[in-house]
């Protein structure tokens, strides 16, 4: 029995792999499967490494910090309970990291499968979309032609596995990068990064497919003479699906996808006007989490966005999210944080990490992702897989893996 539950232990980086592998789908079995990791990691680090546990809460200072800002946000104005509940989905910035770098070594070694996971993860997901969009055309007896109609791309694409399309699309980008990147089956490799690229078109988000262009203009600047033959598929690919989605799109949403007045009169930025506001009556600390809703409610209704009241919509930009919420120091640590994460990326030459946080910080700028789960989720991990990189020496310094 006890040899059994030593395999197991030495085996619970697959607990890792699994709710990675679901991130990109089903919520609910994604927090079940990183509940158990997380439960298993640390009762490893209590019994067995309790300085690593003590070095992990050191490290994964930029995940820890926005829980902080959450519980100096969930306890403002409302009761105790209330800021417990309120604190709920928020733990992820705590716990996350501490399994993860509590054992920093073994995920330093596990980082490409951590990826890889994400990557069959996003591929999984589109089969299961792609299963039910084939049944409902079949089911209504709908020609080819529809493929790309209104009620086929976007949310009601990804419906059926529980997921949003700009989180899903930020998932495919990061995956298409690592695939990139990294040395597996070319057999796998390529009909994978193709598969996953003609996802992007049915998800039909602007931000997405905007992220994968740059990462192909980043390549062209970089000039990745050896990897000539990817960055051909990738163009290819884009260019393949621009003009299949051309053809048999509708032109609402081909409009939607591909026009600038589409892109002007989007009423997300016309609503940061209400967030803004928030923040210039509460400049200091904030509404907190108890009230932004209501607050920002009013604000919607004011402008004339009583759709976006009636569904609390969030502000739809992470720096306005935590300006309203927490004010001028939430706003400042969410800048440096992200910003610091970045610029170390880049000194480490960690290409990767480096694409991986400049993709947050630009999909952050038309989504709140760090106050919904599947974001927070998403930074948790990969942050701290990011932060596996540095060595806390006996002397206490900290030193940088390159």
């Amino acid at each position: 029995m006890i040899k059994k539950l030593d395999i197991i232990l030495e085996k619970r980086h697959w607990l890792l792999y699994s709710a990675v592998f679901t991130l990109p789908m089903y919520m609910r079995l994604n927090n079940y499967l990183l509940g158990i990791f997380i439960a298993v990691s640390l009762l490893v680090a209590l019994f067995n490494a309790r300085k690593g546990l003590k070095d992990a809460f050191r490290i994964g200072w930029p995940s820890h910090i926005f829980f902080v800002l959450a519980i100096a946000g969930a306890f403002y104005g409302t009761t105790f309970l209330g800021g417990v509940k309120l604190l709920e989905r928020y733990w992820a910035f705590l716990v996350v990291p501490l399994a993860i770098l509590s054992d920093k070594e073994l995920y330093r070694e596990k980082r490409d499968g951590v990826f890889l996971s994400l990557a069959w993860g996003c591929a999984a997901t589109l089969i299961l979309c792609y299963g039910n969009l084939l049944y409902e055309m079949i089911a209504r007896n709908e020609p080819i032609t529809y493929f790309f109609r209104w009620r086929h791309i976007g949310h009601q694409f990804t419906e059926v596995a529980d997921t949003h399309p700009t989180y899903l699309g930020l998932f495919i980008v990061v995956s298409i990068v690592f695939l990139f990147r990294h040395k597996i089956n070319t057999d796998i490799k390529y009909p994978l990064m193709v598969f996953l690229l003609f996802g992007l078109f049915q998800l039909a988000s602007r931000m997405a497919l905007f992220l994968t262009i740059a990462f192909l203009v980043i390549l062209v600047v970089m000039n990745v003479k050896k990897q000539w033959g990817q960055l051909l598929l990738l163009v290819l690919g884009i260019t393949a699906g621009v003009v299949i989605f051309n053809r048999m799109g509708s032109k609402y949403v081909k409009d939607r996808l591909f026009s600038i007045e589409a892109i002007k009169n989007d009423k997300r930025f016309q609503r940061w006007e209400a967030s803004y506001e928030i923040f210039k009556e509460n400049p200091f600390f904030g509404v907190g989490f108890a009230n932004i809703e209501s607050v920002r409610d009013e604000k919607y209704i004011k402008y004339g966005f009583e759709i976006a009241a009636r569904k609390d919509l969030n502000a739809h930009n992470q720096l306005l999210e935590y300006l309203s919420r927490n004010g001028v120091i939430g706003g400042f640590v969410y800048v440096c944080t992200l910003v610091y994460l970045l610029l170390v990326s880049v000194y480490r030459r960690d290409f990767l990490f480096t694409f991986v946080f400049f993709v947050f910080i630009l999909a952050n700028l038309t989504e709140s992702m760090m106050v919904r789960i599947k974001g927070i989720e998403f930074f948790a991990i990969f942050t701290a897989l990011f932060l596996c990189g540095y060595i806390v020496k006996n002397t206490g310094e900290q030193k940088i893996i390159a």
